[in-house]
């Protein structure tokens, strides 16, 4: 059956199993005697066996009529881990109405097959099984990191920046709890409707600030429970930005201080309100020089740097910002000092040493004092509190965003390859008939197959990972076409395409296989009687409405086929993918042939069409 089996098995990364589940023991003691002593190789498919138990099978068409249940089993218990499935044949021609089995199977192998293309299949096969796991790891880390967030009793929520009003797309079992509303309640809202009709206070118009300038900030606002009982949120509002420096979303924390704000309310005198929020505060509040000297310290100084206030006292407090963050943090008291007037507080976010020599993450909301002679600030109040926790969490989401943008070029990058190998194998195919129905049928499944690998590469070298240039495109696209049609040379192809025109992949892959389709089928059929001909490829927006036409000057098509009931391979493909975009094809018969069909654009997500 096969000559040798010989797999590195550092290319693949861990140790795999492998289920041979084949009906001759010939075969079997064949794979075992050549297989890499690195695998383990098992041959029972037996009602123990779980999908835990190999990595792979390799399964003949015997064995896999009589073991088709257990496979399935198996292939859907391992869901969302891949489990590939090989089959190995003496003639695909036999599986020909077997639909069934190529639903299932992940890769079919005519035997005898040479060596190395054995080696390359069940290497791509394990590899894909391996990247499969790591995103099924990377997905239960996310889960890990969601619960750690719904346990807080702290409100969380997280809003789109990118949308119109800002629309809560997150909230923690905390904030349900805070407020009394479900999340499903609140899921889409902007958080206003926290304030209900009380849309005056001060602290509003500073959040509103702190978002429109993409900075962190704290305030406190008056807000109302689902039941209409009045509470005070303590809100502190960081933005997440993109790797472009672009505010993506916004994160908020909310911590009730109904009873704080309560207790301020009974103090009469300012002396006994300040020591009563400075000693029982958990953030360190502080009074500092204009050069940045401790004047005063409160206690929790010791919690969180592990100081005491003596020890402060004193100092400066620059000495104990990290080395990366002092230009930063000098930068926003510069802006404080320069603009007392008008910018009397600043929220700054950077690392602070502690006694221990570690760092941690503090965020520091910093107020002049202000002269009232001549608006000049005397000195500095600040209040800092730790975000190490929050930080890290936000660190770790920007890192995951990072690692799926990564995966998913990985992935566009794969499947270019994948269809390249398809398109070798149908070329292959091509070389091994002499039947010129075959070879034509074979030859326009290869540009088709081109055209759909052709937009992945483009995917996975551009920035966006699911929109395309389509301009652009469609010059490379002609240049593929023009290399593998025999009588291009006798034709002169005109370009009207609109510059910077993006299409979102779901609409991308059918308007591509139309134009492969159309200018494919007027190379070959158009221009027979005739020496020299023109094909014009227009490609236009207007009011976000793409319009799209093909036209040459050739013979035309027969009546009789536009006529008949009974469609070519060719205009039935065109037709089902223009009804994909919702549109209709118009045909004009004069003077050659021209067709034309319009489409919204649309920045469809997800697998939205069964072609792509």
């Amino acid at each position: 059956m096969v000559e040798y089996i010989s797999i590195d098995q550092k290319s693949i990364g861990s140790k795999s199993t492998i289920l041979l589940s084949l009906n001759r023991s010939a075969d079997r003691r064949l794979i075992r005697k050549n297989i890499s002593d690195d695998f383990r190789v098992i041959d029972s498919l037996d009602k123990s066996l779980s999908s835990s138990g190999f990595d792979l099978c390799i399964t003949d068409l015997q064995s896999f009529q009589s073991n088709r249940k257990k496979l399935t089993k198996l292939k859907n218990e391992a869901l969302p881990v891949y489990l590939p499935i090989i089959l190995l044949v003496e003639d695909t021609r036999l599986l020909k109405n077997h639909h069934a089995i190529w639903d299932l199977v992940d890769d079919v192998i005519e035997i005898p097959v040479p060596m190395k293309m054995l080696e390359m299949r069940v290497k791509n096969q394990l590899r894909s099984r391996k990247h499969s796991l790591q995103i099924a790891r990377q997905n239960e880390k996310l889960r890990i990191l969601e619960k750690a967030v719904h346990s807080t009793d702290v409100g969380i929520i997280i809003t789109d920046a990118t949308e119109e009003d800002l629309p809560i797309i997150f909230a923690n079992e905390g904030f349900a709890k805070l407020t009394g509303y479900s999340r499903e309640e609140i899921t889409g809202k902007n958080c206003r409707f926290l304030q209900n009709d009380d849309r005056d206070q001060a602290g509003l118009a500073d959040v509103r600030k702190f978002i429109k300038s993409g900075e962190s900030g704290r305030r406190i606002l008056r807000n109302y429970k689902k039941d209409g009982t009045p509470f005070w949120n303590e809100l502190s509002i960081s933005p997440i930005r993109n790797d472009a420096g672009e505010v993506t979303h916004f994160i908020g924390i909310q911590n009730d201080i109904s009873k704080l704000i309560a207790i301020q309310g009974e103090l009469q005198h300012e002396k006994d309100m300040h020591q009563l929020v400075t000693n029982n505060s958990t953030d360190m509040i502080t009074r500092h020089s204009l050069d940045g000297t401790y004047l005063y310290v409160t206690p929790s100084s010791e919690q969180l740097l592990g100081y005491t206030p003596e020890e402060l006292i004193g100092k400066n407090a620059f000495d104990l910002i990290h080395p990366e963050d002092k230009k930063k943090v000098g930068e926003a008291h510069k802006i404080l000092h320069e603009n007392s007037a008008e910018k009397n507080t600043i929220t700054t976010s950077y690392r602070k040493k502690t006694k221990s020599g570690e760092y941690k993450w503090v965020e520091t909301i910093s107020r002049g004092t202000i002269n009232s002679e001549d608006n000049s600030i005397v000195e500095i109040q600040a209040s800092t509190r730790d975000i190490t926790s929050r930080k890290n969490y936000e660190l770790e989401l920007e890192e995951s965003v990072n690692e799926k943008n990564v995966l998913l070029q990985e992935i566009h990058h794969r499947v270019k390859n994948n269809l390249a190998v398809i398109s070798g194998l149908l070329q292959i195919q091509q070389f091994d008939t002499d039947n010129e129905d075959v070879i034509k049928i074979l030859g326009n499944s290869v540009t088709r197959i081109k055209s759909m690998a052709l937009i992945h590469e483009k995917l996975y070298r551009s920035k966006s990972l699911s929109h395309v240039e389509f301009c652009e495109y469609i010059k490379d696209l002609l240049h593929s076409i023009q290399r593998s049609q025999d009588h291009s040379d006798k034709i002169d192809f005109h370009i009207n395409c609109a510059e910077n025109i993006i299409l979102n992949v779901n609409q991308a892959v059918p308007t591509a296989l139309i134009l492969n389709e159309l200018i494919s089928n007027a190379i070959e059929h158009a221009f027979t009687e005739k020496e020299k001909g023109s094909i014009w490829i227009n490609f236009n927006e207007e009011d976000g409405e793409m319009h799209v036409s093909v036209k040459d000057n050739g013979i035309g098509i027969p009546q009789n086929i536009l006529e008949s009931s009974k469609k070519s391979m060719g205009l039935t493909i065109v037709q089902t993918l223009v009804k994909q975009l919702s549109s209709k094809l118009e045909i004009k018969n004069n003077n050659g042939t021209e067709f034309n069909f319009s489409f919204i654009r649309q920045d469809v997500k997800g697998a939205h069409s069964r072609f792509v």
